[in-house]
């Protein structure tokens, strides 16, 4: 190609570019990619071992905009009615074409934009780790490859309407990926952040980012290829598009090879082992009375962590913290069932990694240790407030000798219902007690016993001794994407909540006179929550035998219908 050939190829490649950066349907891509993004990761503790991939997701959003924008540019000519116009120019059809994928550069200011938007997002929730740069570009050259695809879809096709049908059919693949399984997964691998985020820390070469960014790079050159043979003419020409094309076909199938490859055995023995045990990796850090056991990358979190937890415990007596040591330890809801992570090994191996999970002591009974999921952990809004509560609930429930964790989450299930490990607390003063000194770490919400119901279930009541009691669903305990915790201590009762709301009415210095003076008392799983109210100089607040309906009667579920729970006593 001559230097004046040269010069109007870029001439021309610089306009389209400076129109697809202009371009609507791109602005569009750009704003609906980063909605994605949002929905993806806001909220929760952002790490970049996932958020990289979760910017990837945003990114197939940006690719199909730019991909039908390319399709209208290419086809711009033919719709117009001026074809034989535009080849009465110098420049050849093959040129104009060059020209458009050139001009595709326009679309990467977007694709940054999007980048430096969540990386934003990210670092003012305080993001962990550091960015994957091979992940990061994969997204980049994502969309080039969508807006070369969409250059050959217009030199064959010109109708609008075909850079629409192949904007989704592009992002087909990668918004049904999740259904799939095994190393095919990670040909599209953007679909996949949530499982990334039960990852205790950076997994090395997993996934394979490095190989992902190359096999996008082949597809770029083979449509590009394809764009460029469909109005080619010379033969010389048309068989070195050909060598390309199929240099780029090898390429995408050598890296599809090494993306199937499956994750050393050494790396998942080690992953799963930290998992399970997060004290094995690091040292705890030991504060007071209390040791946070956390997975080394998420070590920084420790202080937001003891927050909380010293809130509760400056209103318990030193004298009951001396000698018993509080664990807040770390635990991953990773499962080595997902063949995207597993594939490859035997189904014995997985199965003893399966179990090794199992078995790690998130999943025992205690009453000394608080497992968080810091993967899930909520950085604002209400749910942040319902698990800064909920910490501060386990710390108090360690701190009067309640369980902290059930070790089983909701249990198993049978005919009559989700059958609870949790034992009730049932007309336990010390259940008040906690419940009132996690109302000193965090705002205690309004009482949610007040409300109407017209259909019930029974997640509101529990059957203790044989007696129907109505319990007390606590912040984020009723939240589907509440998973901040191994599993829950034991379950609240309305009136433990309603007398733990009338004591936060009276000075804290009082509630905290009265029950320094005779911890042990009140700690104690025989004294009543009407003894409490008596020493602190109140009623006991009227406990309600039901929920209000919907004309204002009493509730209740009949017994067959709640499976019994034992009564917390030790």
């Amino acid at each position: 190609m001559s230097l004046v050939s040269t010069r109007a190829v870029i001439g021309l490649a610089l306009v389209e570019a400076s129109r697809l950066t202009r371009s609507i349907l791109v602005l569009a891509g750009l704003v609906a990619g980063a909605l994605m993004v949002w929905v993806l990761v806001y909220g929760s503790q952002p790490v970049w071992w996932n958020g990289s991939w979760a910017i990837g997701y945003g990114q197939t959003v940006v690719s199909m905009a730019v991909l039908i924008a390319a399709q209208f540019a290419t086809g711009r000519a033919h719709r117009d009615g001026l074809a034989q116009l535009y080849d009465s120019f110098p420049s050849s059809a093959g040129r104009r074409t060059l020209a458009h994928l050139i001009g595709l550069a326009g679309a990467i200011p977007a694709a940054l934009v999007l980048i430096g938007l969540a990386t934003l997002v990210f670092e003012l929730q305080g993001v962990l780790g550091t960015p994957e740069l091979a992940a990061l570009v994969a997204g980049i050259l994502l969309v080039l490859a969508g807006g070369a695809i969409g250059v050959a879809i217009g030199t064959r096709f010109r109708h609008p309407l075909a850079g629409v049908l192949g904007g989704f059919v592009w992002f087909i693949p990668f918004s049904q990926s999740n259904r799939w399984t095994g190393s095919i997964t990670w040909l599209f691998p953007w679909v996949k952040p949530d499982q990334l985020a039960g990852l205790p820390g950076p997994l090395t070469g997993y996934p394979p980012a490095a190989a992902h960014a190359v096999e996008l790079a082949a597809i770029l050159v083979l449509a590009g290829a394809i764009a460029l043979a469909a109005v080619t003419v010379a033969r010389r020409s048309r068989i070195g598009l050909v060598a390309v094309a199929a240099a780029a076909i090898a390429t995408i199938v050598v890296t599809f090879t090494v993306q199937s490859q499956p994750v050393s055995t050494g790396d998942l023995n080690q992953l799963v082992s930290t998992v399970a045990n997060p004290s094995s990796a690091q040292p705890c850090t030991i504060s007071g009375e209390v040791q946070y056991c956390l997975y080394p990358a998420f070590d920084s979190k420790t202080a937001s962590l003891r927050s909380p937890v010293n809130e509760v415990l400056a209103h318990v007596p030193a004298a009951a913290q001396s000698g018993r040591t509080l664990t807040i330890s770390q635990y991953s809801g990773l499962s080595a069932d997902d063949s995207t992570l597993t594939h490859g090994h035997s189904a014995q191996q997985v199965a003893a990694w399966q179990n090794q999970l199992l078995n790690a002591p998130a999943n025992s009974p205690s009453s000394s240790t608080v497992y968080v999921n810091l993967g899930s952990w909520p950085t604002s809004g209400q749910q942040a407030a319902d698990a800064r509560f909920d910490l501060a609930l386990g710390a108090a429930e360690w701190a009067v000798g309640l369980p902290t964790n059930t070790g089983a989450g909701a249990g198993t299930s049978t005919v009559a219902g989700p059958v609870s490990p949790q034992c009730v607390p049932l007309n336990q003063a010390r259940e008040a007690v906690a419940i009132w000194l996690a109302a000193q770490a965090a705002e205690l919400p309004p009482s949610p016993f007040q409300k109407s119901y017209r259909s019930l279930d029974n997640s509101e009541f529990a059957q203790v001794n044989g007696a129907i009691i109505v319990t007390w669903p606590y912040p984020g305990e009723d939240d589907e994407d509440g998973d901040y915790f191994a599993s829950p201590g034991p379950q609240t009762t309305a009136a433990g909540y309603l007398l733990a709301q009338a004591m936060t009415k009276l000075p804290t210095a009082h509630v905290a006179s009265v029950l320094s003076a005779d911890w042990d008392n009140w700690t104690s799983a025989r004294t009543t929550d009407t003894q409490l109210a008596a020493a602190l100089g109140i009623s006991m607040p009227a406990v309600p035998s039901g929920l209000l309906g919907p004309s204002g009667q009493v509730l209740t579920l009949p017994s067959t219908m709640i499976p019994p729970q034992s009564e917390c006593t030790a």
